[in-house]
């Protein structure tokens, strides 16, 4: 599925490539893992889908967000061999990532979400 909000420019695209540079895509790839975690984590099917979610999420960040690609990456691997027990805040601290670099590109967005709140 396309961006709507692609990369800084947020300029709406109709196809994009996973080595595109996004904030937007990065997230929406990282909270569909987060979800498919959360619901049949132990399942291969589910596993394989949150491991590729994971590692799209860490081709939109590889050149911008090298950091957080390589959290993104490392959480795919622990996934992949089933080191749950290893796991420790790293779904947090991932998220908390992703959402810091989207907001970083898009304070327009966490503007509308404040005044959301306000409301």
């Amino acid at each position: 599925m396309s961006c709507n909000c692609h990369g800084k420019s947020g300029i709406s695209v109709g196809r994009t490539s996973p080595y595109d540079q996004c904030t937007a895509c990065a997230k929406k790839h990282v909270v569909k893992a987060w979800s498919l975690f959360n619901e049949f984590s132990y399942a291969d099917d589910n596993r394989d889908a949150m491991t590729g979610q994971l590692r799209l999420a860490a081709d939109h960040l590889m050149y911008d967000h090298v950091e957080t690609a390589r959290m993104a990456r490392d959480l795919a691997i622990l996934l992949e061999v089933n080191r749950d027990l290893e796991l420790g805040d790293r779904w947090d601290a991932l998220l908390a990532a992703v959402r810091n670099d989207f907001n970083g590109e898009h304070p327009d967005a966490m503007e509308r979400l404040e005044r959301l709140k306000e409301e």
